[in-house]
C-alpha cells in the first residue's frame, strides 16, 4: 500500500506532457526547454525531466511568462493563409501573422508553417499534443500543393522528381505528382507529400531547375480550404478531429 507522501509524490502530470497539451512545444523541444532552465512552478526554476505539476493549482511558466491554465477542451481552427501573413504568433517587423485572422481567444498554435509568399490550408490549436503527432514524420501525414512553376518540365525531369531526389538533408519523394495546366511561360502541378521539411516543394522544383513561382497547400490532412476564402477561418467540426486524432494513432 502506498503512503501519503509516495502518492504525493505522483500527484500532476509530467511536464513535458503538459507543455505539449498546453501548445508550447513538443514533448521532445519541452524536454529541452526545462533542460535549460526555462521552466518554472510556482516562481521556482524545474530542471528534472521528470518533474510532475498540476495546472489547476500550480502556476507553471516559461521564461518567466505564466501560461494560460488549460481549459476542458481543445480548439481547432482552420484558416486559409493569405500570402503576405507570417506563420507565427508575433512578428518583430511588424508583419501581419495568422494569428491576427483567428478569432480565438485561447493561446492557439499553427501547426507547422506555410512561408510567407505561400497560402492555403493551415491549421491551428490549442492541443499541443496532437500537433506534435501532425507534424511527426512517424505518421505521414499527407499535405497537397497547387504548385506553379518557371518553364515547362520534361518528361525526364518530372520523372526525376517522382522517383525521389537526393537533398542535403536526406532523400525526399512526393506521394504523387499531377499536371495540371500549362501557360506559354509558366506550368502548374499537384503535389502531395508526407513530411514536413522546410521549404521541401521548392527544393525540390529549384534541384531540377524550374523555381516555383506559385505555392498553394489545398490539403493538409484531409483537410481542404475550398469552402474559405482567402483569409477566412472556420473551427473544425468534431468528427474532422476524431478524423485528425485516428491518422496520428500510435503504430503497435
Amino acid at each position: 500500500m502506498s503512503s501519503p507522501a509516495a502518492a504525493k509524490k505522483n500527484e500532476g502530470i509530467r511536464l513535458n506532457r503538459l507543455l505539449a497539451q498546453m501548445g508550447v512545444a513538443s514533448r521532445r523541444k519541452a524536454d529541452a526547454l526545462i533542460a535549460a532552465a526555462r521552466v518554472s512552478i510556482d516562481g521556482k526554476v524545474v530542471t528534472a525531466l521528470g518533474t510532475k505539476a498540476d495546472p489547476r493549482k500550480q502556476e507553471i511558466a516559461v521564461d518567466g511568462v505564466p501560461l494560460d491554465r488549460p481549459s476542458k477542451r481543445h480548439t481547432y481552427y482552420l484558416l486559409n493563409k493569405p500570402r503576405g501573413v507570417v506563420t507565427t504568433l508575433s512578428d518583430p517587423e511588424g508583419r501581419p501573422t495568422v494569428r491576427d485572422l483567428v478569432p480565438a481567444r485561447e493561446r492557439i498554435f499553427p501547426v507547422g508553417r506555410l512561408d510567407y509568399d505561400s497560402e492555403g490550408a493551415l491549421l491551428l490549436t490549442t492541443d499541443g499534443d496532437l500537433a506534435h503527432r501532425l507534424m511527426h514524420p512517424r505518421y505521414q501525414v499527407q499535405k497537397t500543393y497547387l504548385v506553379k512553376v518557371k518553364g515547362k518540365p520534361t518528361h525526364e525531369t518530372l520523372k526525376r522528381i517522382r522517383n525521389g531526389i537526393r537533398l542535403p538533408d536526406g532523400f525526399a519523394k512526393p506521394v504523387e505528382l499531377v499536371a495540371e495546366r500549362e501557360t506559354k511561360e509558366h506550368s502548374w502541378f499537384r503535389v502531395t507529400v508526407a513530411e514536413g521539411r522546410n521549404h521541401l516543394i521548392k527544393r525540390l522544383w529549384l534541384v531540377v531547375h524550374h523555381p516555383v513561382i506559385k505555392l498553394i497547400r489545398t490539403n493538409f490532412a484531409g483537410l481542404t480550404v475550398s469552402e474559405l476564402r482567402i483569409g477566412e477561418s472556420r473551427m473544425l467540426r468534431p468528427a474532422e478531429v476524431q478524423r485528425l486524432y485516428k491518422q496520428c494513432e500510435e503504430s503497435r
